[in-house]
């Protein structure tokens, strides 16, 4: 009986390893929460099972090939894999330089797990349209969430302080105090796959599901009051026209007159209840928020090139940007203390990619990052203009709207780095 059971377990287990890996993602997708409250422990979070399930699934795959002798990926699909571990070799020897060894750690397994996401996508690519299908469903989670942070911040505020991870919702809460929602999920990424549904859909009550789903994707980056995140929605929505709608004139209006109605809606809104919008930020009127801001990077960058001076081989290691900061630029004084805490988080990074890996994994891995990013240009173009299947050319232009997100913030996060090579993944 215990050996039947025991093989039971195993079938049930192998049957099963794709709908625990889109579990896996599905947690990954929307902020995370406490598993047993009371017990507020950062091993205790829905991202800590989302990261167990994709090692245990990683490990059956491998445990699975060894046993049957088969090998686990195609041709196809090395050239992907091995950029990345190129990339992970770089971020691994970052620790030679590396001061604080709880810094480079907590940043390191943000990099493992994306990586053996990777691993994952590319073994259930063939099931790209059930990965689709998570990315849609957890629009729809993180939309509402937003939306009660938006029209009821101290409902929000009362439960979040129980339920949500603390990290994230001391990130959501300073954001709000700043009159601005920001919640990591990068819900931007889905439009592109959002207009390839609704151009395919031939039932019309599928038609205006996908129609309600580009408005839960617009809607949140419009009220964010975010700069980056309406740049990520406006190259999502034009480039998805160029590539994706072609002749279909009206598709391209809907869409695009949803745009503007909505973008027109939210900047009356915002400017009744806080005053200035995004317009507002985009015309640089508080200099404080708006201009010290982009200075604020333009000098990082120039921080950034000091510390690679010093080690130019290796970098300060992952993690390690601010321990190598002078210490003028670490000191922030304020009687608010969510303003000590915004200051704290955003000297930890330079909040541009190619200055974080200049500064922390040193000269050597940024031309690597270049060339990749380089390859990935020249192929994804040459895709966007021969290929005639849409799927491969809206995980593209996904995946250029997230890297438009690195440009002008922090990389450093688990979800961030998982979409990233998820999306090489599946393109």
């Amino acid at each position: 009986m215990g050996m039947k059971r025991l093989t039971k377990i195993v079938v049930f287990i192998d049957n099963n390893l794709l709908n625990f890996f889109l579990f896996a993602f599905f947690l990954i997708r929307i902020p995370p929460f406490y598993l047993f409250y009371p017990l507020k422990s950062s091993l205790l979070t829905t991202h800590t099972l989302a990261r167990l399930l994709i090692a245990f699934i990683f490990g059956g795959i491998v445990t699975k090939s060894i046993l049957k002798k088969k090998p686990l990926f195609g041709e196809k699909n090395r050239n992907i894999l091995i950029l990345f571990l190129i990339y992970f070799f770089f971020q691994s020897v970052s620790v030679i330089s590396s001061v604080n060894l709880s810094s480079f750690f907590q940043r390191y397994k943000d990099i493992v797990f994306p990586g053996l996401f990777l691993f994952l996508v590319v073994y259930f690519k063939i099931h790209y349209r059930k990965i689709i299908s998570v990315l849609l469903v957890t629009l729809v989670v993180n939309f509402f969430y937003q939306i009660v942070i938006f029209l009821a911040p101290s409902f929000f505020q009362s439960m979040g302080e129980v339920f949500i991870y603390q990290s994230h919702f001391d990130l959501v809460f300073i954001n709000l105090e700043r009159s601005r929602i920001f919640i990591e999920t990068y819900d931007e990424i889905v439009i592109p796959l959002i207009v390839i549904a609704l151009a395919v859909a031939k039932d019309k009550r599928e038609k205006i599901l996908m129609f309600l789903m580009f408005s839960m994707a617009v809607l949140p980056s419009f009220l964010s009051n975010f700069r980056s995140r309406i740049l990520m929605l406006v190259f999502a929505v034009f480039t998805s026209f160029f590539f994706l709608l072609k002749k279909r004139f009206f598709h391209k209006t809907i869409i695009l007159s949803a745009f503007l109605i909505f973008g027109y809606l939210t900047y009356i809104v915002l400017t009744t209840i806080f005053g200035f919008s995004f317009v507002d930020r985009f015309e640089m009127k508080d200099k404080k928020e708006d201009v010290m801001t982009v200075e604020s990077r333009i000098n990082n960058i120039g921080a950034s090139l000091d510390m690679a001076a010093g080690s130019p081989f290796f970098g300060v290691g992952l993690g390690n940007y601010y321990d190598y900061l002078p210490g003028t630029k670490k000191i922030r004084l304020s009687l608010f203390n969510w303003k000590n805490k915004e200051s704290e988080i955003a000297s930890t990074n330079p909040h541009n990619i190619f200055a974080q890996i200049l500064s922390e994994t040193g000269f050597v891995s940024l031309i690597f990052y270049i060339l990749m990013i380089g390859y990935f240009v020249f192929y994804d173009w040459r895709t966007l203009k021969e290929s005639n299947n849409p799927y491969p050319k809206g995980f593209i232009i996904s995946f250029w709207t997230l890297f438009i997100y690195s440009l002008f913030n922090p990389t450093t996060t688990l979800i961030y780095n998982l979409l990233f090579w998820m999306l090489r993944g599946l393109i």
